[in-house]
């Protein structure tokens, strides 16, 4: 039988989950406090705190001294480029699902900085959505030479296979061994914005993942164009 104790963190955890992704509570503005939750919810604070902690853990919300706590995420991200944010997102209880903007194949000539200049590469740029709401806007090279043949029917609006990490994985049996992140601050562009719904010019962050194969060659680079991201460099043993 559940503890009731620990049922009602996570029922409290949930509803305020849902009150982030609903945009009740709105990307970079404050929650209630520990206080107001407490009589919101009829819980004690130490149920409060317990769901704030998960809440934090999943990149939705942090501590800011003089400010209180603020929402960062609409959606906890994927921890690291090995980790699919298609399954992270079914795993919080969420639907993800992706609209393929442009697929082509290209020669590198300035498009990215990552691949050798010349080089034959793949580039895909996806929308990517949560509960069919604008999520991030994602810009994928891809090697040509090691996924040769891929085609934007290898994609699906739904399901495991709008994961490029997974169709790279499963279609072409690449393994990866070694990602790098990098995060740089920009401007939304006029077309981006209007997929994004967002105004142009503002701020937002370019996240960029790089993933290696088994002899260190780089095979992907996805560009992700959102209001949250993280940075982090990790190698597989």
């Amino acid at each position: 039988m559940a503890n009731s104790a620990t049922t009602k963190y996570q029922d409290v955890y949930t509803q305020i989950r849902g009150f982030i992704s609903s945009e009740k509570w709105p990307l970079g503005g404050t929650i209630p406090s520990e206080n107001d939750l407490v009589d919101y919810f009829n819980v004690s604070r130490i149920t409060v705190r317990s769901a704030l902690r998960l809440l934090s853990d999943d990149g939705l919300i942090v501590r800011k001294r003089g400010k209180g706590t603020v929402v960062t995420s609409s959606m906890p991200q994927a921890e690291n480029c090995f980790e699919s944010l298609t399954q992270k997102i079914i795993q919080n209880g969420d639907i993800p699902s992706s609209i393929i903007l442009d697929f082509q194949k290209i020669t590198n000539d300035n498009h990215t900085n990552h691949f050798n200049q010349g080089e034959k590469l793949y580039f895909v740029k996806r929308l990517r959505k949560v509960n069919d709401k604008p999520y991030l806007i994602s810009n994928a090279f891809v090697s040509y030479k090691h996924a040769f043949g891929l085609s934007k029917n290898y994609f699906s609006e739904d399901g495991s296979n709008q994961s490029i990490i997974f169709i790279l994985n499963e279609k072409f049996d690449i393994d990866f061994k070694k990602n790098s992140q990098f995060i740089c601050a920009e401007t939304l562009s006029s077309d981006d914005s209007l997929v994004l719904n967002k105004d142009s010019g503002i701020p937002c962050l370019a996240h960029e993942c790089l993933l290696f194969n088994h002899t260190n060659e780089l095979i992907l680079v996805d560009k992700n164009i959102t209001f949250n991201t993280i940075k982090l460099d990790q190698e597989l043993e």
